[in-house]
């Protein structure tokens, strides 16, 4: 009579892949190694220790559980047959387990991509004339415009040009994407708490509003003409943004512009001394470190409390030091955006932190998944 294969507590290289219990013995060890993986992630990416140890220790538990997973399944049986409670128990924690096998590949393929300590431009290269993809985003460019008047085809009302608003003038959407996306990346490398929260100061059609909800938690526009901001509530149900909201009201009354980590504004006002006043009363109440998004000209001359980051987007309050600190980080964050929406993987269980943690590196395990 054969004795079932032991399992020492103290060590892997004693416990056998044909032990019944392996497959949990091996994840338990995994998930540990996860936890210590986990801290070093959410350290600042420059200067932070090494991860391919640790990566290579959390693979090869990886293949040894996915043997061990094989023999229980053997054991078990594959074909249908009456089960008792246990067995039956057994058999889906089996189930769950080859699917999380999956996913535990996948971060694994992302944690080896941020292990390479890749820099990634804080703003893409524009594209060369023979790149095909120029041409794409030109029509995107086009295309998307000719949305934004489709959503919006009210006229501006003449008490809004009396006030001094621009009419609702559409932006590239490559633009906006390109520096909504390092606004995204910079506050990644801040490893900022809690939800990343967006303003469109003057926000028309509500477009960019839309577009915010799918990379920040928190996406808000404000609207001083009426027609228009009827128009963007009612677009964004359409546009499948419900967390977006619109409010109507004064910009230069606007009290809660330090209720923001990223603010967009794209000349709302077409008097300069009424810009000017705009632009005092958002860093009047911006908290340091709040980012600004503004691609026009004069924001610079206007605005000596604010520091280059890349392109138009700005950072409020911060030394020349701490921007160039905060720059070098945001090159290692990656160029993945999860929207703040989705949900994770099912059967993900203690893999949740660790694919989360590759997540705020920039890097998404489910395009490997």
């Amino acid at each position: 009579m054969h004795s079932e294969p032991s399992i020492a507590a103290s060590g892997e290289m004693h416990l056998s892949t044909r032990h019944p219990e392996a497959p949990r013995v091996l994840e338990a060890e995994a998930s540990a190694l996860a936890s210590d993986l986990v801290e070093r992630l959410m350290a600042p990416p420059v200067g932070r220790r090494r991860l391919r140890s640790g990566i290579d220790g959390f693979e090869t538990l990886m293949t040894r559980t996915r043997a061990a997973l094989s023999a229980k399944q053997r054991a078990l049986g594959y074909a249908p047959r009456a089960r008792g409670k246990e067995e039956a128990a057994e058999t889906q924690y089996c189930k769950d387990l080859r699917k999380r096998l999956g996913q535990w590949r996948a971060v694994i393929a992302a944690l080896r991509q941020i292990e390479k300590r890749a820099n990634f431009a804080l703003i893409p290269a524009d594209r060369p004339i023979l790149d095909p993809r120029a041409g794409m985003e030109e029509i995107l460019d086009i295309t998307f415009t000719r949305a934004h008047r489709a959503v919006n085809p009210a006229v501006q009302t003449k008490d809004a040009a009396a006030h001094g608003c621009f009419a609702d003038i559409p932006t590239r959407v490559s633009l906006f994407l390109e520096i909504a996306q390092l606004a995204y990346r910079v506050l990644l490398a801040r490893r900022h708490t809690g939800p990343g929260r967006f303003l469109d100061v003057g926000c028309g059609s509500g477009i960019k509003v839309a577009l915010a909800t799918q990379i920040f938690a928190t996406a808000d526009g404000i609207e001083y003409d009426p027609g228009y901001a009827e128009n963007a509530r009612r677009a964004l149900p359409l546009l499948r943004a419900d967390r977006g909201r619109i409010f109507e009201g004064d910009a230069l009354a606007f009290d809660s512009y330090g209720d923001y980590d990223v603010i967009y504004l794209y000349r709302p006002m077409q008097n300069d001394a009424l810009m000017r006043q705009l632009e005092e009363r958002i860093l009047d109440q911006a908290r340091p470190g709040t980012l600004l998004l503004a691609p026009y000209a004069m924001i610079e001359a206007h605005c000596p409390r604010i520091r280059k980051i890349a392109h138009c987007v700005y950072a409020v309050g911060l030394s020349a030091a701490e921007v160039e600190g905060l720059k070098r980080q945001t090159l290692r964050i990656g160029p993945h955006i999860v929207a703040p929406d989705r949900r994770l993987p099912k059967q993900i269980g203690w893999l949740a932190p660790l694919w989360e943690a590759c997540e705020a590196n920039g890097f998404d395990p489910a395009l490997w998944a």
